[in-house]
């Protein structure tokens, strides 16, 4: 069986900024991310905090979900870093 946990990887500064901004202002914000089975999925909700553990930092959301920091995609449209050709067309 595969193991579906990776080593956590800190993400940039700024974005983690951008996601502290939108949490102290409580509105909705669409946030497209990996699961933990590395799943592509969007979801749109308040974040409510950022709370770090042993493992990872994680996104709380308002909907209950927790969203490990590097797996974010993009938030409100803007890709996270890392992530600015995931959605280019290699046609």
């Amino acid at each position: 069986m595969k193991e579906t946990t990776e080593v956590y990887q800190p993400i940039d500064a700024n974005l983690r900024e951008e996601l502290l901004a939108y949490a102290a202002n409580r509105k909705y914000v669409s946030i497209q991310y990996f699961t933990d089975i590395r799943e592509y999925t969007s979801t749109r909700a308040v974040i409510k905090e950022i709370r770090a553990t042993n493992e990872a930092e994680l996104l709380i959301l308002n909907t209950g979900e927790e969203i490990r920091l590097d797996r974010i995609i993009r938030v409100e449209g803007k890709p996270a870093p890392g992530f600015e050709d995931y959605f280019a067309c290699a046609c």
